[in-house]
């Protein structure tokens, strides 16, 4: 699998991270509103984010790298969030995520860059079954994961706590839209 250099929409850069972009990621991780309701690390310290940081760049060129990626608004270059996806323990599945600063939200950007990001796994890496899970208080994650096609498959237990669980197959993807 290949992390591309970036994925382009009509309002959006999704790019790979660069080392640029530390200062943000580091407010990112540290910002409650974005973490709490996330799988994403929270409440990391600056050298924590900058391994992190460090590791998901070099990552980028090998073949297991991790898809991660930063969402920039193409009007200003600002980073306005995250969104990537993680491979399963399914065979040709995959776990989609994505986050923006509150800020951001509410403008379509997410919907923006998940649409392009389903389409890139489907389309480019040939992916089977896409998931979602998300909290069932984050409702906006909940309609979002609706309006790009995604099925509910139910509450599940995951790390915890309950857990909305959505999923795309290619086969809808492709012959249902």
């Amino acid at each position: 699998m290949r992390v591309p250099q970036s994925i382009d929409t009509e309002r959006l850069t999704i790019r790979r991270y660069t080392e640029d972009d530390m200062e943000k990621l580091y407010l990112f991780f540290n910002n409650e509103e974005i973490t709490g309701p996330t799988d994403m690390p929270a409440h990391q310290s600056r050298e924590e984010t900058q391994a992190f940081l460090g590791m998901l760049i070099q990552s980028y060129n090998t073949d297991e790298p991790l898809f991660a990626m930063a969402v920039c608004r193409k009007s200003d270059n600002e980073l306005i969030g995250s969104c990537g996806f993680a491979t399963t323990d399914v065979p040709c599945a995959a776990q989609i995520y994505y986050a923006l600063e509150p800020q951001f939200r509410g403008m379509g950007y997410a919907t923006e860059a998940v649409e392009k990001l389903l389409e890139y796994m489907i389309i480019v890496l040939d992916i089977e079954r896409i998931a979602v899970y998300c909290s069932p208080d984050n409702i906006a994650s909940v309609n979002l994961a609706r309006k790009a096609g995604m099925e509910y498959q139910g509450t599940i237990r995951k790390d915890d706590r309950d857990t909305e669980y959505f999923l795309l197959t290619r086969q809808k993807y492709l012959f249902e839209e």
